[in-house]
């Protein structure tokens, strides 16, 4: 009948319209969350992702649920998201224990058979991903970084090297400085020749053959090799 077949239209229309209004609401969402592929996120951004996808479909799939029950939830988790990534960059500690560290699975030319398994990666992982990068050979890896994406980074002998931060936004990275062998001492005599302290600086980073570059927290960018 005519009342059916409208009922039928009005139903296919309000699905229609409400798929584009939490499609415009999600790509918002992301936006403001972050800006990466999914193969990028970290733990916390994924488990986000993975909320706000459920909770939007539910009005998607049933019509007789209001917007206004997605639309809530999905601001909430947003503006947590917000929250904690605010906080997690005042707090280095915090930032650790959400997103965890990085890991070496090779640190100067040494395979760390331990990291691998403490991170459950064969080494079959590892030779995988340097064919995807072009690497033949493991002998010519001076380092392997789990970083806390579960993304595998490859430094090459004889390339740029690989520096790692020291201080950031004005704390120290205490297993850098022991990484490199060196003291809080020696960071504080590089920046005093410069009349600078620790607390202002936003980045400074070191390689092993004691390279390093300096960017103040007023923006002055500083480099010395």
């Amino acid at each position: 009948s005519r009342i059916n077949i409208l009922k039928g239209v009005i139903f296919t229309v309000s699905i229609f319209v409400r798929t584009i209004i939490i499609y415009l609401l999600l790509t918002f969402s992301l936006k403001i969350m972050g800006k990466r592929q999914i193969g990028e996120l970290e733990v916390g951004e994924l488990v986000s992702t993975l909320l706000i996808s459920e909770i939007v479909s539910i009005p998607i799939d049933t019509p007789e649920i209001p917007l206004i029950n997605a639309m809530i939830p999905l601001f909430f988790i947003l503006s947590v998201e917000i929250i904690l990534s605010y906080v997690k960059n005042k707090s280095g500690y915090l930032k650790k224990a959400i997103e965890g560290t990085p890991s070496f699975i090779i640190y100067r030319g040494k395979l760390d058979q331990s990291e691998l398994g403490k991170n459950r990666i064969s080494i079959n992982e590892v030779l995988a991903e340097m064919r995807t990068q072009g690497i033949g050979s493991i002998a010519d890896i001076e380092f392997c970084v789990l970083e806390s994406s579960g993304k595998l980074s490859f430094f090459e002998y004889g390339k740029s090297g690989l520096y790692l931060p020291l201080v950031i936004d004005g704390a120290l990275e205490e297993d850098n400085v022991r990484k490199l062998g060196i003291s809080v001492a020696w960071i504080e005599k590089r920046l005093g020749e410069r009349k600078k302290q620790i607390k202002e600086v936003f980045l400074m980073t070191a390689n092993t053959a004691l390279d390093y570059n300096i960017i103040y927290k007023e923006e002055k960018d500083e480099k010395s090799a």
